[in-house]
């Protein structure tokens, strides 16, 4: 996994306050851990941890998964995405990164019509 620069990683290894924290449970299982961080006044940091749900080997149970730093300029992401083709699991994670720091909108989907008969 890709590193944070050394001045933010600084920062969340001394941070006692988390913004926010939420588990985040995917067909009632709680697959992952939530944090959000101002790192900096300009920096918020999204950390996505493995769960210690038993669904979980043991080596990676409260690991970062994946993390989103937004700059206000744009986002890094550390983690799978430093690779052209993710696998599910990572597309997975950085769907859930992406829709919990998007905290400026609304998405709605529809939804389908139902079709008639003619």
């Amino acid at each position: 996994m890709a590193k944070l620069k050394e001045e933010i990683q600084k920062v969340i290894d001394n941070a006692s306050e988390v913004l926010y924290r939420e588990e985040i449970y995917i067909n009632d299982r709680h697959e992952y851990d939530y944090h959000k961080l101002q790192a900096t006044p300009d920096v918020e940091v999204h950390t996505l941890y493995f769960s210690d749900d038993e669904s979980w080997a043991d080596n990676i149970k409260k690991q970062v998964a994946m993390q989103l730093v937004d700059n206000g300029d744009g986002i890094e992401i550390i983690g799978a995405c430093t690779k052209k083709h993710i696998n599910y699991l990572e597309a997975e994670q950085l769907h859930i990164l992406l829709r919990l720091a998007s905290t400026h909108c609304v998405y709605q989907i529809a939804e389908p019509a139902h079709k008639k008969e003619f």
